[in-house]
């Protein structure tokens, strides 16, 4: 019977001490999670494309051109580009943000606007600044307002056609800008090659 009891605390301590290496091993795998996790969430901008669903789309980089007639039969162009540039965001838009740069034309309006996936912009009813350098030139202060229907994730430049000549002109296109809750961010562009007579 004593080697019984013998055995029994044998196996109840040998079944003790190694339930501690499995939950050290699970606080140092939680630890490296929230490492991870606190990393991907610092607001940096990121280039990589090693996540597809945080990558901008292979439209990247290049000057889309689009013409159709919209509800009205009124014709609409756009000339569009996309950032190489994925901004990461935390809570609660958790992951990666594509910005593009738009110029459209209806009628007799031209707009330029800026718009992400995810995030919303730091900007008022009454508008906003960001600051804008084109190739290595000092950077400069435009005013841009909301969008009229209220949508936070979209903004449109105020000095429209200073900002085409200018996109026309130049090789790169950087914009800090800020998002609520995100801080300041970054996007650049390749704006070289852009055509648009409009």
């Amino acid at each position: 019977m004593k080697n019984f009891s013998y055995v029994v605390s044998l196996l109840l301590l040998v079944g003790c001490s190694t339930k501690p290496e499995t939950t050290q091993s699970t606080g140092a795998d939680s630890a490296r999670a929230a490492v991870n996790t606190s990393s991907t969430q610092t607001g940096e901008v990121s280039s990589e494309k090693s996540m597809p669903q945080s990558s901008p789309s292979s439209r990247a980089g290049r000057w889309t051109y689009e013409e159709r007639a919209d509800q009205t039969g009124s014709r609409v162009y756009k000339a569009s580009i996309t950032s190489p540039d994925v901004l990461q965001f935390g809570f609660p838009y958790a992951g990666g943000s594509t910005a593009m740069l738009t110029i459209r034309k209806r009628d007799e309006s031209t707009n330029v606007y800026l718009e992400v996936s995810k995030g919303q912009f730091n900007r008022s009813f009454e508008g906003g600044n960001a600051r804008i350098r084109f190739d290595g030139k000092p950077a400069q202060s435009y005013s841009f307002s909301a969008a009229e229907n209220g949508r936070a994730n979209i903004i449109f430049f105020d000095a429209e056609q200073k900002l085409i000549n200018q996109m026309k002109a130049a090789r790169t296109m950087v914009i800090e800008i800020g998002f609520y809750a995100q801080g300041t961010r970054q996007i650049s562009f390749n704006t070289a090659g852009l055509k648009w007579t409009r």
